[in-house]
């Protein structure tokens, strides 16, 4: 019998095929005593080499196969391989337990995912499967045992799992894989990355996975909608081709589109910039088709590794990534605090972290040396190239005033000829309200979606009871932002959205109806806006902006924009 399962899209694409359930596969761990520590620290040390001569080995194969970009996942693992805490954590453990590497490599792993899984940056909380790959290498070293999982796949399959781990995924012959449905995964990690990079369609976010779909029953997977259909009927098999037909078409004039200008079909012109966190090297090619990078988080070289980074090291990586710009790169400082905080630093935990010391009152405060130390090496950057520097998480002007009298304090001291643009981001609701004094001592604004959506509506983002209530639709987040849109061009100071809601085509043209003509992206999601965009006028959209303001509920304002969405498929 069909019955349809509804999921969360994490790499786009349609796939057809016959379900292969995989079961979890972990490393079998025994904890015992021991009385040679010695002889289990050289145990850790030939499971570390074996698990880097892995690593190695997979770099040259996906480096060779796609490029850099996919290669830096298993670089990623390396580098965590030669953290000296996670290594050092274990070797304590041998020691002063005196138990046996295996037992020791499990303990630290669960202790390193736990902290990981606590985090609210899902880019940083999905490292936790990560850790957990590189575990289940280091365990297959240290006990022998072999990484055969999935080494043979019939043609055209979907794999169903409760999860998939990166390994998993390059280890198999992904030539024969039409997709995968997985209970556990988020769009940022990195077996997501790889599926994206690989055109490989994928789903995530079903709960009992493995219980709903047994092997060789044929699915339908739709990861642009997220939905599974299991033992569809003829008409659904013959309506899923049409559709995969249609997507092609689509997929064909996006590419063309991304060749021309982003403006309005009555020639407005529309900037479209990008969101870089750790850039792969398929991001940075998509930099090509874009006029800038219009918001770098940097915390990846904070919080990736047990110790600072240089100011040497983040020039070099800052100064890279504008090299590869044609416009601006707008730097944003480290959004440290809270729960995203390096190992190499102490803390005292707050009860509600989120809410703690966070992003510039972070930096000012217990961060303040990491926040000189950055400033300096963007500094040295925008000697050379075109930069912006970002304070996130601002909450008025005495802070935003603090920090920019230090960046120029710093700029005098290097006697630079002139000091960057400075901007703030506007991500909680004292900033909205103070957003007209706040102009007044920056060049730029940039607002926060994602964190003005959670602080507005007081909802935990990641969780699944509130995913409802949290929506940058609901009418009080749209005219917090309209808020700020209209001070920011009465004050003449340009203004970009940052967040995942600028990447969303029918939300991009909202907010160019109520003012904003900077929307920053992830790059590779450009070509679909800008195909979206050319399609309509500027009346077009300020209608759309002002039926949507007057709205007063979030159901009125989807009504409104699935309206708008049929218009401009008959315009």
């Amino acid at each position: 019998m069909m019955r349809r399962i509804i999921g969360s899209p994490i790499s786009a694409g349609l796939a057809a095929g016959h379900a292969v359930v995989v079961n979890a596969q972990e490393v079998p761990v025994e904890t015992y005593p021991v009385d040679n520590v010695d002889r289990e620290v050289v145990r850790l040390t030939r499971a570390l080499k074996g698990a880097k001569s892995d690593l190695q080995a997979l770099q040259k194969r996906l480096h060779g196969e796609f490029g850099s970009g996919e290669a830096e996942i298993f670089a990623t693992h390396y580098s965590m391989l030669d953290d000296p805490y996670l290594i050092e954590d274990i070797v304590q453990r041998i020691k002063r337990d005196r138990i046996n590497v295996e037992a020791a490599i499990a303990q630290s792993v669960d202790e390193f995912t736990r902290r990981l899984s606590e985090l609210d940056d899902p880019y940083l909380r999905e490292r936790e499967q990560d850790i957990r790959d590189i575990g289940q290498r280091l365990l297959r070293h240290a006990g022998g045992y072999s990484s055969a999982r999935l080494s043979t796949l019939a043609a055209n399959s979907i794999i169903v799992a409760t999860e998939l781990m990166p390994s998993d995924l390059v280890e198999l012959d992904y030539r024969c894989l039409s997709g995968f449905v997985v209970e556990h995964c988020g769009a940022t990690s990195h077996i997501a990355i790889l599926a994206r990079a690989l055109g490989i369609p994928a789903v995530s976010g079903i709960a009992h996975l493995p219980a709903l779909v047994s092997s060789g029953q044929y699915l339908l997977l739709d990861g642009d909608s997220g939905a599974v259909v299991v033992e569809p009927s003829f008409s659904s098999i013959q309506g899923f081709r049409q559709q995969q037909s249609r997507r092609r078409a689509r997929e064909q004039a996006a590419r063309v589109d991304a060749q021309l200008p982003c403006q309005l079909a009555d020639g407005t012109a529309i900037s479209l910039l990008a969101n870089l966190g750790r850039p792969s090297e398929e991001e940075l090619l998509a930099l090509a088709s874009l006029d800038g990078v219009g918001l770098l988080r940097t915390e990846f070289l904070f919080l990736e590794h047990g110790e600072p980074p240089s100011e040497d090291l983040q020039a070099r990586v800052y100064g890279d990534i504008a090299a590869r710009c044609h416009g601006t790169t707008v730097i944003r400082t480290l959004d440290l605090g809270g729960d995203k905080f390096p190992l190499f630093l102490e803390r005292d935990l707050e009860s509600n972290p989120n809410l703690g010391v966070r992003g510039l009152r972070f930096s000012l405060t217990a961060g303040e040396s990491l926040f000189r130390n950055q400033v300096r090496a963007i500094l040295r950057v925008a000697a050379e190239h075109s930069i912006a520097i970002m304070f996130p998480m601002v909450v008025g002007v005495d802070d935003v005033r603090t920090a920019k009298a230090m960046v120029l304090e710093m700029a005098e001291a290097m006697e630079l000829q002139s000091l960057p643009p400075v901007g703030a981001l506007i991500e909680t609701p004292a900033a909205v309200l103070m957003i007209d004094d706040i102009l007044d001592h920056i060049d730029f604004v940039g607002i926060g979606s994602n964190d003005l959506t959670q602080f507005m509506l007081a909802a935990d983002r990641n969780a699944q009871t509130t995913a409802e209530d949290y929506s940058v639709l609901h009418p009080s987040v749209l005219r917090a932002i309209n808020a700020v849109i209209v001070a920011a061009n009465r004050k003449a100071k340009p203004v970009s959205i940052c967040g995942e809601a600028a990447s969303q085509p029918q939300l991009a043209g909202l907010f160019v109806g109520m003012g904003v003509r900077r929307l920053s992206m992830s790059p590779k999601l450009g070509a679909a806006v800008k195909q979206r965009l050319r399609q309509l006028t500027l009346a077009q959209l300020q209608a759309l902006a002002a039926d949507v303001l007057s709205a007063s509920s979030s159901a009125q304002i989807t009504e409104v924009l699935a309206a708008m969405k049929v218009a401009g498929q008959h315009s």
